[in-house]
C-alpha cells in the first residue's frame, strides 16, 4: 500500500486536469521516438531493459487494484502508463532490430572501421577485403587510408560477396564489399578496386580467389602512374615496389592514357609483337621502350590491329 501511495502522489503532483495529463505523455512519447534513432545501441538495450521492468512492476500494481476493485483513478493512470511503455518498448525493438540485421539477404551494417582493408559487422564479426594490403597502423599512409574506408562505410550498409575462400587464417571472413548506390541512377561502388585506384592500398594475392585480379592489378597500375596517395613522393613505397619488380625504367615511360595500360611489346627473342592486359604474370617485367615500336593500347582490338598478339602466359 505504501507503493500505491507514492504513485498516487507523483500523479497528483504532475497531473492538474485530464488535459495537460494526456500531453505531458503525448510529448514524452515524441521525445522517447526520437531518442531512440539517434540513440547509441549500447543505450538503447539499457533503456529496454528499464522499460520492460517499467511495465512488469506498473502492470503488477494494476493487477492487485483491479482484484481489490479500489482507487479508480489511479487505475485509470496506470492503464495508460502501461501501453505508453508498451508503445516506446516496440519502438525501441523495432531500431534495435533494423540496426542488428541485414536489410536483405546481403546488405550489412558496417559497426566498425577497423584499418584500411578490415571492417566489422553486426558487433563481432570482421570482414577482410579480398585482394587489398592497406598500410598497418605503423606504416606510412595509414591514417590517410583508414580514414577513406570510413568516409565510404562506417555506418552505412554494404554488400557482400564472396569468392573460393570463406575464411582467412586469422578467423576473418574473405569478401568484396560494395556500396550500394543512392538511388537507381547511381552505380555502386566496388570498395576494394576504389581503394587501389585511388592509392590507399596495393594489391595482394588471395589465391585462390582472383576473380578480379585482372581488375585489380589495373586499379593499382593507375594509381602507382598518376603517383596517387600511397604511391605519391609522401611515402617509400614507390620505391620499394620499383626495387622488387624492377620497373624504374618502364615507370619512366608512362603511357599517355592513364586507362591505356595495355603494353605493346617487341620480343627480341624471336616471339614478335606480343600484347599484356595488367592481370598477365609477366605483366610488370615487361618493359616498353617506344624507340623500339613499343606502345601502350587502350583495348585488346587496339593491340591487334596494330598487329599484336596476345601473350601466352595471359588469362
Amino acid at each position: 500500500m505504501i507503493l500505491i501511495k507514492n504513485v498516487r502522489g507523483k500523479v497528483r503532483s504532475c497531473r492538474r486536469d485530464n488535459d495537460e495529463f494526456f500531453l505531458f505523455f503525448h510529448r514524452l512519447q515524441i521525445y522517447m521516438v526520437c531518442y531512440t534513432i539517434f540513440m547509441e545501441k549500447n543505450t538503447l538495450r539499457k533503456i529496454k531493459q528499464w522499460i520492460l521492468g517499467s511495465i512488469a512492476v506498473v502492470g503488477a500494481v494494476l493487477g492487485v487494484l483491479t482484484l481489490t476493485g479500489t482507487h479508480e483513478s489511479l487505475r485509470k493512470f496506470l492503464a495508460g502508463l502501461l501501453i505508453v511503455l508498451s508503445v516506446l518498448f516496440g519502438l525501441t525493438g523495432l531500431v534495435d532490430s533494423e540496426e542488428a540485421k541485414p536489410v536483405s539477404d546481403n546488405l550489412y551494417f558496417v559497426d566498425e572501421v577497423i584499418d584500411g582493408d578490415t571492417i566489422g559487422i553486426n558487433g563481432n564479426m570482421k570482414i577482410r577485403l579480398i585482394g587489398i594490403d592497406a598500410p598497418e597502423s605503423d606504416e606510412c599512409y595509414y591514417e590517410e587510408s583508414r580514414d577513406e574506408l570510413i568516409r565510404l562505410v562506417q555506418e552505412k550498409y554494404v554488400r557482400l560477396e564472396k569468392d573460393v575462400d570463406s575464411v582467412d587464417g586469422l578467423g576473418r571472413l574473405l569478401r568484396y564489399v560494395y556500396l550500394p548506390g543512392e538511388d537507381l541512377e547511381e552505380d555502386d561502388i566496388f570498395v576494394n578496386e576504389h581503394l587501389l585506384r585511388q592509392g590507399y592500398a596495393q594489391t595482394l594475392s588471395h589465391a585462390p580467389n582472383n576473380r578480379y585480379k585482372m581488375l585489380f592489378v589495373k586499379a593499382r597500375e593507375e594509381a602507382l602512374i598518376q603517383r596517387r596517395g600511397l604511391w605519391s613522393d609522401e611515402c617509400d613505397y614507390l620505391e620499394e615496389f620499383e626495387e622488387e619488380n624492377e620497373l624504374t625504367r618502364e615507370i619512366n615511360e608512362l603511357p599517355s592514357d592513364p586507362n591505356c595500360l595495355i603494353k605493346g611489346n617487341i620480343s627480341s627473342r624471336g616471339a614478335g609483337k606480343l600484347y599484356f592486359p595488367p592481370g598477365c604474370s609477366s605483366y610488370n617485367q615487361i618493359k616498353i621502350d617506344p624507340s623500339k615500336g613499343e606502345q601502350y593500347f587502350c583495348t585488346e582490338e587496339e593491340a591487334i590491329a596494330a598487329g599484336f598478339k596476345k601473350s601466352g602466359n595471359c588469362p
